[in-house]
């Protein structure tokens, strides 16, 4: 779940947007790197110090981690038995636990199951670090990046106000399920069906404001002469890295190096 930007004195906020999206990419590559579950809660240790250096309420990282137990859950059951043994590399992976059908069929694998393990934790990586870029970078500092990979104007601007407006109907949803709870609306209908009629309550209204926003939006740029110019002058100005910036880069290419180095030689975090 993104959040909205909130100011701070971090190095992680003080940090150029390039340092930061350098950073992300080198989350991702190590969430990919590793197979074994044990590396894996290495690097979401990693992603959860690094929230709470800058400044991101715990609750924000339970309230994203919590609603995904039961998704968790189905993906461990389902790549326990979807993975044969010779999937893996390590005898220990390869070993059945049980068998869910008679004559052998239908196994589960110790080896699915860390597999599955791994899943989940990488999703948690991934969300915790895409928050701490979202809560440390504002929209301005996205708008510079994308004009320093010459990406046009009006596709910057729609890939920010759309990273701008996720916190924002998140809000509103939560506004619309707690007036709709006041209400003595229940969402919490026996069965699939029954359970996405429950939520339409809440779906309908959602659209609504987001199609008003939208509306609001785009009479506001009008009134502000958007688009009547061609040159577009940014209300920040492009400033070089810093030495900080230097190395932080320099510290996630060799963590990333490191870790590829270990992992195609010493054969590190495979199952």
């Amino acid at each position: 779940m993104l959040t909205a930007y909130s100011p701070g004195n971090t190095l992680i906020h003080r940090l150029d947007v390039l340092s930061k999206i350098l950073g992300f990419l080198g989350i991702l590559i190590l969430v990919f790197l590793f197979q074994d579950p044990v590396n894996q809660l290495g690097v979401l240790a990693l992603t959860v110090i690094l929230a709470l250096y800058s400044k991101v309420p715990p609750r924000k990282i339970t309230g994203m981690i919590l609603p995904l137990l039961p998704i968790v859950a189905s993906i461990v059951i389902i790549t326990a038995f979807s993975f044969a043994p010779q999937r893996f590399a390590r005898p220990s992976s390869q070993a059945v636990l049980f068998y869910l059908l008679p004559g052998k069929h239908l196994g589960a694998t110790t080896g699915g199951f860390l597999m599955g393990l791994t899943f989940f934790l990488r999703i948690w990586s991934m969300l915790i670090a895409s928050t701490i870029l979202t809560v440390t970078t504002s929209m301005d500092d996205f708008m510079l990046f994308c004009q320093r990979l010459k990406i046009p104007a009006e596709i910057s601007l729609m890939l920010t106000m759309a990273l701008r407006f996720i916190p924002t109907l998140d809000k509103k949803r939560k506004l619309i399920l707690e007036a709709q709870t006041a209400r003595g609306m229940s969402f919490t209908g026996k069965g699939i069906a029954s359970s996405i009629r429950s939520y339409l309550p809440i779906m309908v209204p959602l659209f609504i404001n987001s199609i008003m926003m939208a509306n609001s939006l785009s009479m506001a740029m009008l009134n502000r002469g958007y688009g009547l110019a061609g040159a577009r002058t940014p209300l920040k100005e492009r400033s070089s890295l810093a030495p900080r910036d230097w190395r932080t880069i320099a510290v996630v290419i060799f963590g990333v190096s490191l870790a590829v180095f270990c992992r195609f030689k010493f054969h590190l975090g495979i199952l």
